[in-house]
């Protein structure tokens, strides 16, 4: 659904593409965050979505980052990406349709809560699903940090935040290192102005 969102591509017959900027990131009390993002139905490949997904892997890039949900940027579409600088992909409309029994913990931090890290409890291994921008059916068997970001990123498309994996002590520690992190960066910051 584009109801909140819509990206003006500017691309018609005897026009050339627009420039590609980056988007807005914005953090962990925005409204967005909160919501479930309904399922994207519009027929693909399409130019809205082409040029979002090129948007979010700059945004991505930028903060250096490995994954990023369309909410985390204030758009109402059920779209991600993640990967690395150099390959990359967008995932529109993700499930996850099988899981390991087994489960791991391990550390996740997100860029719209920058500077936190948790210990998450998740899958080993998922197969996953999705549709590409192309509007090809994706299933993908994926393990470690590839799994952990791609059911990181399906969890802000539901709605859910990777703090609420936490239990309130272990959460507030890492608040705290969360606020000595901060602080250190900002008087390195105020000592080179």
């Amino acid at each position: 659904m584009s109801e909140i969102f819509t990206i003006d591509t500017g691309v018609q017959a005897g026009i050339a593409e627009p420039t590609v900027e980056p988007l807005t990131l914005f953090g962990e009390n925005h409204p967005m965050l909160d919501q479930a993002i309904p399922e994207y139905d519009l027929p693909l490949p399409n130019a809205n979505m082409t040029l979002l997904s090129k948007r979010l892997r700059m945004t991505m890039k930028m903060y250096s980052g490995i994954g990023l949900s369309a909410n985390q940027c204030g758009i109402f579409e059920r779209v991600f990406v993640m990967g690395t600088p150099d390959d990359s992909w967008a995932c529109i409309n993700p499930s996850i349709i099988d899981a390991s029994p087994n489960f791991n913990k391990d550390k996740e931090g997100c860029l719209s809560f920058p500077g936190l890290t948790l210990k998450v409890e998740r899958p080993e291994w998922i197969m996953a699903q999705f549709i590409n921008e192309n509007g090809q059916l994706k299933q993908m068997r994926m393990e470690g940090l590839t799994a952990r970001c791609f059911q990181h990123e399906l969890d802000h498309m539901n709605g859910i935040k990777f703090t609420s994996h936490s239990k309130p002590v272990a959460l507030q520690l890492a608040r705290d290192r969360q606020n000595k992190l901060i602080k250190k960066i900002k008087r390195l910051g105020n000592k080179n102005a």
